[in-house]
């Protein structure tokens, strides 16, 4: 060994050095804030595209720098229809106009994991089942303010037992002439499914996504979702078309490349994750602007379920 040459020496040091060097893609500390906002932003993405697939919604509306959304409604011109014989028939219109605008608003979250509790339930506690639960109160937002949109400006009914309120809705959507041969869904409250239930045998196939429960060919209905931010004893029905998925692209407006660390495909939410020295703690920002909604409110039946009238006995029976 001393006589080995100086270049042999060299040679040897660097084999020593590439043995112990790390391997090429080892996931490091500093890749994990990354790691984790990719995954937040591809489970959301996820989570919406199966709530689109499960409402069989294809409607997806890039949002302008106004963020509004424009909902419309029909206008009818009812000509008389008293025309004497041989006389021309005057044209009755019917007119999709515009109605109310709404601002869609920007939502920002921001949380904060402090050191010691990262040391203490370590990062998969700390940081991921903490995005696990902030992920389903957004998802929770999206549901409501949809339904809040259904209850805009409903055509209302009223019919007795959910068997009959489904009916009558399927059959009132299919006089809009806009929703000639369109696919109906219809929105009900668990309690109101498990009252008919009962003891009643299940003859429907149960999708659970995004916090919906999707049964098919339902009491005779073609798609009937079961969500808890419907109100109980009401049913909204609405053509599938009729919805539409309205959200500001993330990754094309100008805030990318100043608060946009990550986004989804889609564009759908963003992630920014850091470092705040000064006070030990691990900060989360997601970012989105999304909204679902009925693009023409009165094309929303709103059936109010009702009890079977109770007859009042006749006072003069058994006299």
């Amino acid at each position: 060994m001393r006589n080995m040459s100086k270049t042999n020496k060299e040679n040897m040091l660097k084999m020593d050095l590439q043995y112990f060097a790390a391997e090429t893609d080892l996931t490091t500390m500093d890749d994990l804030g990354d790691i984790k906002s990719i995954d937040f932003v591809n489970r959301f993405e996820a989570g919406i595209k199966e709530l689109l697939e499960l409402l069989g919604v294809t409607r997806l509306e890039a949002l302008s720098t106004d963020m509004k959304i424009q909902m419309y409604k029909w206008t009818t011109a009812l000509k008389d229809g008293a025309v004497a014989e041989g006389e021309d028939i005057p044209l009755s219109k019917v007119t999709r106009a515009k109605d109310k605008s709404y601002q869609v608003t920007f939502n920002k979250w921001r949380r904060a994991v402090s050191a010691e509790s990262i040391a203490r339930h370590g990062a998969s506690v700390a940081i991921d089942q903490a995005d696990n639960k902030l992920l389903r109160q957004v998802q929770g937002g999206i549901k409501t303010k949809f339904v809040e949109f259904m209850g805009t400006n409903p055509t209302a009914i009223e019919a007795v037992g959910l068997q009959k309120a489904l009916a009558q809705s399927w059959g009132k959507l299919t006089t809009f002439e806009e929703f000639d041969g369109a696919e109906f869904v219809s929105f009900i409250n668990p309690m109101d499914a498990a009252t008919y239930l009962g003891d009643t045998k299940v003859l429907a196939d149960a999708t659970n996504v995004f916090g919906m429960t999707l049964l098919k060919n339902f009491l005779g209905a073609n798609n009937v979702v079961v969500l808890n931010a419907i109100p109980e004893g009401k049913v909204y029905s609405t053509a599938v078309d009729n919805i539409v998925l309205a959200y500001l692209d993330m990754k094309a407006s100008d805030l990318g490349d100043i608060f946009v660390d990550f986004v989804d495909e889609t564009g759908f939410i963003s992630a920014t994750r850091g470092r705040t020295l000064r006070n030990a703690t691990y900060e989360s920002l997601f970012m989105n602007a999304m909204v679902l909604f009925p693009e023409i409110p009165a094309g929303v039946v709103e059936a109010t379920i009702t009890t079977e009238p109770v007859t009042p006995p006749d006072e003069g029976a058994g006299a």
